[in-house]
């Protein structure tokens, strides 16, 4: 009699222990360790924008305002200035460097290998007229 108590109160012990080990088996009962695993998906968003719109021309250098940048692309951006013909012999000033505005109408005037959050001073030298835009690329 004394033995069947004992298996019975074995199998329930076995029981107990069971759905525990199954779940967790380095885990000991009540240790209060757990691991929980997350996985996200997060777009890639690129903005280029600038501070001016319309500019009267003028003589000299024209300050055309700033140039923001964002984008969350972990490999990085390009920043390209795409000009009517008629800036072709001018030059664009981003953050005091010349960048030459050339015949073929688009041209780099920024670019990172990481993500970033970015703002470049902008003016424009020997232009009298013509259209400027941006945009941004990712990696």
């Amino acid at each position: 009699m004394n033995l069947r108590l004992g298996l019975a109160a074995l199998t329930t012990a076995l029981v107990l222990v069971t759905p525990a080990a199954a779940v967790a088996p380095g885990v000991n009962l009540g240790s209060g360790q757990f691991t929980i695993g997350l996985t996200g998906f997060v777009p890639v968003i690129c903005r280029a924008s600038v501070d001016a719109t319309v500019v009267a021309p003028s003589s000299g250098t024209v300050s055309l305002g700033a140039l923001n940048e964002f984008c969350n692309s972990p490999n990085g951006y390009v920043v390209v200035a795409n000009y009517s013909a008629s800036l072709g012999n001018a030059t664009l000033l981003v953050d005091g460097k010349a960048v030459p505005l050339g015949a073929d109408g688009s041209t780099i005037v920024s670019q990172s290998d990481t993500a970033a959050i970015s703002t470049h001073a902008l003016a424009l030298e020997g232009a009298s007229a013509g259209s400027l835009s941006f945009r941004i690329e990712p990696r």
